[in-house]
């Protein structure tokens, strides 16, 4: 078997350096699969980012929490084979997770995203274009390559093998001619290996023995309005006609029936630009003073900028938003909510800039007596960034501006969030989201890297 492997390439080259056969070659094959996607997903993606770095822990049960340590959001085999279930409680299931020796997390999102973009980096390297999705799943498009189903197959396995090998995350893989098809074969594939490949002679017995909630895009909702109109499965859905199809499901629904015949009606989403970026937790316990109150929004500020630049934007207005979040007191005057916009004196995505405008409109929203458990930093006017020409203001110091912000981003991206920061949001702590359970950011801060003694 030999794999024809991309390098992050335009579509009609191929790395001369790799012995494999070219696109033209496989072309001439007769009777192969045409236009194949491949659907990669991450097994419990960050209950395994947990277990990457601690051996120790392969093999037990392991959950991961939400922000401040709220409800289950992740979980492994084992922590839901003692009966744990993904949007519970964790206060309601402590005692539960004590009872069973169960590992418990709170989330990590530099590690995992670090780990997503690891595992990315090999995807570029087999297929010619790729759709990340999600954190833990991607779609590979191999529209030109029209191997066998036995080549899926070993390309899959390949592709399995490699990124446990080299990242230590087990995966996944499903493929199909369209992407709706190929998230069925991901969910299947665990019953064959953890790869599964389309094939057209049984399709039809495997979406009758498929319950309609199963396919991508339908929900409890939607599946239970298609049984009462007699549809029990996913093969009954396949063979729905259209005009039903959108009237009792709309456009999305329209397009998932094309899709389980085989035929492409979902387009590769490209990432858009977002219009508005907001950045917001809650506290670990209340703030009552502006000080404090200050320091947390100049982090949650820095946070959304930061955003901001990676979508190569800059914004005009800045609004803060602050509450007490009693919504279920009964004691009026323990609530307090109050918002206000500042707008820029021109747009930008400078940080200090940004932070200073936030700082001064702070303090004629706080009100002095009321607990604050939450603060919202939302940019709006967003438009792409560009080289704006201002009177009396030095085009060369925009400049300067624009190459200390990139330094710092790639600070960032290298050691972690908060490498280079403003010494104003690292003035008070204790007040930070609570995550109880945090695990070390193994592979983006320099003091947590693994150690060999």
């Amino acid at each position: 078997m030999r794999f024809v492997i991309f390098y992050n390439l335009p579509e009609n080259e191929v790395d001369s350096r790799v012995k494999s056969q070219s696109k033209k070659e496989i072309q001439k094959n007769p009777g192969k699969e045409e236009k194949m996607i491949l659907h990669a997903d991450g097994n419990s993606f960050y209950a395994s980012c947990e277990q990457i770095y601690r051996p120790d822990l392969r093999g037990k049960p392991v959950v991961v929490l939400s922000n401040n340590d709220g409800i289950i959001i992740a979980l492994n085999k084992e922590a839901k084979s003692v009966g744990l279930k993904r949007g519970e409680p964790f206060f309601k299931v402590e005692n539960i997770c004590h009872q069973f020796n169960v590992n418990v997390f709170s989330s990590n999102y530099t590690l995992y995203a670090d780990i997503s973009q690891r595992i990315t980096s090999i995807y570029l390297e087999y297929a010619p274009a790729i759709e990340e999705y999600s954190i833990d799943e991607s779609f590979l498009f191999f529209d030109d390559c029209n191997w066998t189903k036995k080549e899926y197959e070993e390309l899959g396995f390949d592709l399995k093998r490699r990124i446990y090998k080299e990242v230590g995350m087990p995966i996944c893989v499903g493929a199909a001619p369209t992407k709706t098809l190929a998230k069925l074969y991901n969910k299947k594939a665990k019953e064959h290996g953890g790869v599964f490949v389309y094939d057209k002679d049984s399709i039809d017995e495997l979406l009758e023995k498929t319950d309609c909630q199963t396919i991508w895009g339908i929900g409890p909702a939607r599946a239970d309005k298609l049984a009462r109109h007699g549809i029990k499965n996913a093969l009954m859905l396949k063979h729905m006609p259209l005009c039903d199809a959108k009237r009792l499901m709309t456009v999305q629904g329209f397009a998932t029936v094309q899709e389980l015949n085989g035929i492409r009606a979902i387009d590769k989403v490209e990432r858009q630009k977002k219009d508005i970026i907001t950045s917001s937790r809650q506290f670990s316990k209340r703030i009552y003073d502006l000080k404090t109150l200050e320091c947390a929004l100049v982090q949650y500020t820095q946070l959304a900028v930061e955003r901001l630049r990676q979508q190569k934007s800059e914004c005009g207005s800045v609004h803060i938003h602050i509450s007490t979040c009693n919504y279920y007191s009964t004691d009026e005057e323990s609530q307090y909510s109050n918002g206000i916009c500042v707008t820029l004196p021109r747009m930008t995505s400078y940080t200090p800039d940004i932070v200073k405008a936030a700082q001064m409109a702070l303090p004629h929203i706080f009100r002095a007596g009321y607990g604050y458990k939450t603060i919202m930093v939302t940019l709006y006017e967003i438009l792409p960034e560009a080289c704006q020409g201002y009177l009396w203001i030095d085009p060369m110091e925009d400049e300067r501006k624009r190459n200390f912000m990139k330094t710092l981003d790639k600070l960032s991206a290298n050691y972690g969030r908060q490498v280079v920061t403003l010494a104003k949001g690292m003035a008070i702590d204790g007040w930070q989201m609570k995550r109880q359970f945090l695990s070390p950011c193994f592979t983006t801060r320099l003091e947590d890297f693994p150690k060999v003694y």
